[in-house]
């Protein structure tokens, strides 16, 4: 089991800073319950006493909590024949393909609509009260890349861009505004940072051209980013895949960091040589070795991202993903025990 510890969120503040804190922090967006119920023997539903609980038993300097989602309900097929349940979109069940069903539809997200914020606010208060200096980090709750696959099915995305390129940009405005809503609403909140995700790359690259993701997306990107840098707080991204051809984008918009560098994608040591004091880099433990390896393969590669990522700062050990419900909870908790062993740094 992992040694007692204090968190410190002065860790990750300084990682952010492109210095070098006492150790490599750990950074996770989320540990999937059968895991984390695994290392610590109890039930952990999720929630914020979960997040209280076994954050820091795990090294975390944070806890993450979600608002709920702002999205429209999608019509997509479910499975619960695993530990948890899944969801996916149907592709062939769209409710907009065209603009009499862009006008009809009438579950579009209110912008100005309150978020819920009270399990955040009161994750604040406790976070406060806790030992040591326990951050807070919240998701973004709504995205447009992501919302308009739901909505109109990737299939009638990418056609549409070529035979109804008004039409997409007519769904880009609608969800970009939410997303804009809701960072305003999390920036004004007492959470430490802010975090948001928009899946719009496979290991191949980018779902779409890059000239698109300029066009139709980053104009809000942008403005999340802005509205939560000028309140002071740090701001990062996931998505996974080959996002490599939009980093330099993502810097110029003022990214803080950038989740989780899938390694059959991209080459976390060339990006870190490429843009050390640019942009912060998590993750990048390979989510299969963490499901399908050994202790020891996995206490290896942790150790050599270490080796190679450590020095200077502005990185945080990670997985690949996220900590699903599949991976073996033996391989993330020796993860886990190499960085609290090998992620010191010698002053």
């Amino acid at each position: 089991m992992l040694p007692e510890r204090k968190p410190d969120f002065e860790r990750i503040k300084t990682t952010l800073a492109f210095q070098e804190p006492d150790r490599v922090p750990n950074f996770e967006i989320c540990v999937a319950r059968p895991v984390r119920e695994a290392l610590l023997n109890m039930p952990l539903p999720d929630g914020l006493e979960a997040e209280l609980f076994y954050r820091p038993r795990l090294h975390y300097d944070y806890i993450f909590l979600n608002p709920p989602y702002r999205r429209p309900p999608v019509y997509s097929r479910h499975a619960e024949n695993r530990t948890e349940a899944r969801t996916w979109v149907d592709q062939h069940a769209n409710m907009v393909t065209d603009w009499d069903s862009f006008r009809n539809y009438t579950e579009y997200p209110e912008p100005e609509a309150p978020l819920d914020l009270r399990e955040i606010e009161a994750g604040c208060r406790a976070a406060r009260r806790a030992e040591g200096f326990l951050g807070v980090g919240a998701l973004l709750p709504s995205c447009p890349f992501t919302e308009i696959n739901l909505v109109m099915g990737y299939e009638n995305f990418a056609i549409a861009l070529y035979e109804d390129y008004e039409l997409c940009k007519a769904l880009a405005a609608k969800f970009g505004e939410v997303g804009v809503a809701s960072a305003k609403q999390l920036a004004a909140s007492d959470v430490d940072f802010v975090f948001f995700g928009d899946d719009m790359a496979n290991t191949r690259g980018l779902m779409i051209s890059p000239e698109f993701m300029r066009d139709l997306f980053f104009p809000y990107y942008r403005r999340f980013i802005e509205i939560v840098r000028d309140a002071g707080k740090p701001i990062l991204f996931h998505s996974d895949g080959d996002i490599s051809a939009l980093i330099p984008d993502w810097i110029d918009a003022g990214l803080n960091g950038l989740n989780p560098i899938e390694p059959l994608a991209m080459d976390i040591v060339a990006l870190k040589r490429e843009y050390a004091g640019k942009l912060v880099l998590t993750g990048n433990v390979d989510v299969d070795l963490l499901t399908r390896g050994t202790p020891e393969a996995v206490s290896a590669l942790t150790r050599e991202r270490l080796n190679q990522l450590k020095p200077g700062g502005g990185y945080m050990l990670g997985s690949s993903n996220s900590v699903c419900d599949y991976v073996n909870p033996v391989n993330f908790q020796t993860m886990l025990l190499t960085n609290a062993e090998y992620g010191v740094y010698v002053k």
